[in-house]
């Protein structure tokens, strides 16, 4: 299978006479200034900004494409009293973005209702019979967030039925945009604004943002009455935390422990955070309880929940969201196994640069959390469809060199329906297609993927001596929070350093824990889910490692640990 053999180490060079400038200029630690010079940070000016995220450096929102006319629209809307739909969808950012606007323009005087479309019922985005049922019930306005920059024929419903639409979307649009409409999306071809890579929720605040210098309202109101949902939403739709995202997100998190959004208050309750959020708890805690409902039930109930100011109720609401999100995780895991099943029954890793499989079996709502956890175990992009009747409806994730919305793009003449950007997509095809997709999409692959692409890779920021680690290295790191897609967690590399001791500690003795010297400097290494390495890193032996350092707080004792990432045997020549 391709990817067997030594996993390549990437480690980018130091430039000590950098980080020597950079820590006399700014006081900042030495080697978080390498990290991010190894990130392409190449002036000090660049790693101070970086390091303290500040809401006066937010780009002008009116530079964004059709915002001035949208806003003219709106303000006209705010003061002749309009109907207006917010139609948001069903994952995270669709949910947080909806809720953001819903919440605004009401503040505004408006007449807010708010529309999420049913995952399994209603298909994705905005529907031509959605917009017509809004234009009769006195709809003027729909704003469509997280969806439409491709919804040519809705648009023009909407447009026949005598409602307007602005759309705020950050998905790729397709060679047509459409006609009729306010499209606010930084991916259009003629978009000026500096930061491409918003999520839809970041989008809506800077609609709210250009709303508000209309009218000449306070900026700080705004951003301390929602950034909360921004941060959630932008880190749920992993985005690049870089830029403007990094900004708002780094704000918001600061303000979502102190939120005075009722349903929010009692989803923190029920993942038990409290006095600090960090982008990993939104990550890993909060977004999976709002994505859940979208993809076992009804997204409706999400966006109620960030909607409600009702305390009797919230706490029973995000229960519920809570318990949906355990189905939801025992339904992943079944079709899990099943993908595992099928590729080894259909899928030739030799060959195949891209995992396209189907089944009537599976979850739609869940294909896609599926397909990315395919995606990190064969490092190659995967598509998982489900068969209802006689069409197929899934989701693509992909990364690096694959852009698969563009490479949907030119398939559109097997599909019925697609959508999506770079790293994620959905699509809709005929079932007899199946086998058609497949071979068009590994041509397609085979061309810009490479067989060492798909290999397994270590990547880290910088290479250390075991001294130059410290506690004061572990907490200056925190700098560089908060960390997710665009900007992982650093990574650092040892060479050559001495095994004092190896155990495998763990309830199921899964995880590695070596104490490692170098220069008669010990520190207690972590290897989570790494138990299998034991071997390799037996007492008296040397290793290179790579490492994350960190302060571990156990029982009210703080010490320093590296946590690791990967660990081999040290050889004459570790370079790679």
């Amino acid at each position: 299978m391709p990817g067997q053999g030594a996993t390549p180490w990437t480690v980018a060079p130091r430039n000590e006479k950098f980080e020597r400038e950079v820590a006399l200029a700014t006081g900042i630690h030495p080697l978080v200034a390498a990290v991010l010079h190894s990130r392409g940070l190449t002036t000090i000016e660049e790693i101070a900004t970086f390091v303290h995220p500040s809401l006066d450096n937010l780009n002008d929102p009116d530079t964004l494409p059709d915002i001035g006319p949208a806003v003219d629209r709106l303000v006209a809307a705010i003061q002749h009293q309009e109907t207006v739909l917010v139609h948001g969808d069903y994952d995270a950012d669709g949910i947080c973005a909806a809720a953001l606007l819903t919440r605004f323009i009401s503040t505004l005087g408006a007449d807010v209702r708010y529309h999420i479309p049913h995952r399994i019922n209603d298909h994705y985005g905005l529907s031509s019979l959605a917009v017509e049922q809004a234009a009769k019930s006195g709809v003027k306005l729909i704003i469509a967030v997280d969806c439409g920059v491709s919804a040519i024929e809705p648009i023009a419903a909407a447009r026949a039925a005598g409602a307007d639409v602005i759309v705020v979307d950050h998905h790729e649009p397709g060679p047509q945009l459409p006609e009729g409409a306010w499209i606010i999306d930084p991916k259009r071809a003629d978009n000026k604004y500096p930061q491409r890579d918003l999520a839809s929720v970041g989008l809506s605040f800077k609609l709210a943002s250009a709303l508000c210098k209309r009218l000449e309202l306070s900026q700080r109101s705004l951003q301390r009455a929602y950034l909360d949902l921004v941060a959630l939403g932008t880190i749920a739709d992993q985005v690049p935390l870089v830029g403007e995202n990094r900004i708002l997100v780094a704000k918001g998190l600061n303000i979502l422990p102190h939120t005075r959004k009722v349903g929010l208050q009692a989803l923190l309750r029920v993942c038990q955070l409290n006095s600090k959020v960090t982008a990993s708890d939104v990550a890993f805690r909060l977004a999976p309880r709002l994505n859940a409902v979208g993809r076992m039930a009804d997204a409706t109930e999400a966006l109620e929940l960030l909607l409600t100011d009702d305390q009797h109720t919230a706490p029973r609401d995000a229960l519920r969201l809570d318990s949906i999100n355990r189905q939801r995780q025992q339904e992943q895991e079944r079709v899990y196994y099943e993908a595992l099943r099928k590729i080894d029954e259909e899928i030739d890793l030799e060959q195949d640069r891209i995992i396209v499989l189907g089944s009537p079996n599976w979850h739609l709502g869940v294909v896609g959390i599926v397909a990315s956890r395919l995606l990190e175990k064969y490092h190659r992009p995967a598509i998982l469809l489900v068969q209802e009747d006689d069409q197929l409806r899934g989701s693509a994730r992909s990364t690096g060199g694959f852009d698969i919305a563009r490479a949907l793009q030119q398939c559109s003449d097997l599909l019925l329906r697609h959508g999506g950007h770079a790293a994620a997509a959905g699509m809709t095809l005929a079932a007899g297609k199946l086998a058609a997709f497949r071979e068009r999409l590994n041509l397609l692959a085979a061309e810009s993927i490479a067989p060492e692409d798909i290999r397994p890779q270590v990547q880290a920021d910088v290479q250390v001596e075991l001294f130059e680690i410290d506690a004061e290295l572990a907490e200056s790191l925190l700098l560089l929070d908060p960390c997710g897609q665009g900007n992982p967690e650093p990574r650092f590399v040892a060479r050559a350093v001495c095994v004092v001791d190896c155990q495998v500690v763990g309830s199921n003795n899964q995880h590695l824990k070596l104490y490692v010297a170098g220069d008669e400097y010990a520190l207690e290494c972590i290897g989570f889910g790494m138990s299998s390495q034991v071997q390799a890193t037996q007492r008296g032996s040397q290793v290179d490692i790579c490492f994350t350092p960190e302060i571990d707080e156990y029982q009210g004792q703080r010490q320093l640990q590296l946590r690791l990432a990967a660990v081999k045997p040290s050889t004459a020549d570790s370079r790679s």
